[in-house]
């Protein structure tokens, strides 16, 4: 995390929040990322150096982005080119569809969001009827769901059922009702070795390998998909520990919030 004391008034609103009808919101994104990360811990120390590091993270967010441009596409019925490299999450999409009623609306895919009263912001992934209740689905593309996801999804779900309505270039959307669920979808792409059965996880920050043996000369297969759907329930519980990290947020920033009269 960069200290906010070094960035300009202007460079942290931008860094760390939007403006929505003229007011800046801290971004849910930057809230949650107050938390401690053991596994974002255990990234940092695998890699050659922080430079390495840094540039692994910024491929694995191009990745995420193509991604949601794939999959957005698809949901809009829009034609579009995968690359090669990125048909396993095509077909992980795919598959998630064949197994699941998904209704959804143009207007309902990746839109601003806002809590006048706690004061927050955020763009969520999906709205959208799944079986016929109307969800939250936030897309992942990581190597397995992390609980932080909870505090995510939990402030968007609570702005959403606050304040029912998508900011979408100052035009309002209102919702037809209250989020019922939320999910993280998790998407990757992987080969299997077809001697010892490992699984190799196809990411732009590096491959890596899980499972099988260790001294096995892998033959890995063809390129498949991977997908996990996963629903978190208790969203009180997780509203409060977001609650608490964006307690935490503020105090950790401070001075800069009192110098832009957030605080």
């Amino acid at each position: 995390m960069l200290n906010s004391k070094t960035l300009t008034s202007d460079e942290f609103k931008k860094r760390h929040g939007y403006l929505v009808d003229g007011i800046w919101y801290p971004r849910v994104t930057s809230i949650v990322d107050i938390k401690s990360k053991p596994a974002l811990y255990y990234f940092y120390a695998a890699a050659e150096n922080f430079t390495d590091a840094q540039n692994k993270k910024r491929k694995a967010a191009y990745e995420g982005t193509i991604v949601h441009e794939i999959l957005e596409a698809i949901v809009r019925g829009k034609e579009i080119i995968v690359p090669p490299e990125f048909i396993g999450f095509k077909k992980g999409f795919e598959s998630f569809l064949k197994n699941y009623s998904l209704i959804t609306r143009a207007e309902w895919i990746e839109k601003r969001i806002k809590h006048s009263n706690y004061r927050y912001s955020g763009t969520f992934d999906i709205l959208a009827e799944v079986n016929g209740v109307f969800s939250l689905i936030d897309i992942k593309t990581a190597a397995e769901i992390y609980d932080d996801y909870r505090l995510q999804t939990a402030a968007y779900y609570y702005a959403l059922n606050e304040e029912p309505v998508l900011i979408d270039n100052s035009k309002k959307i209102v919702l037809p009702k209250l989020i019922e669920k939320r999910f993280i979808l998790r998407l990757n792409q992987i080969q299997v070795c077809e001697l010892c059965g490992a699984k190799k996880i196809i990411r732009r920050m590096g491959d890596k390998i899980k499972g099988g043996e260790d001294f096995c000369q892998h033959q890995f297969g063809e390129i498949i998909e991977e997908w996990e759907f996963k629903e978190f329930d208790n969203p009180e519980e997780d509203f409060k520990g977001f609650l608490a990290c964006k307690e935490l947020w503020e105090w950790e920033h401070r001075e800069k919030l009192k110098e832009i009269g957030y605080l």
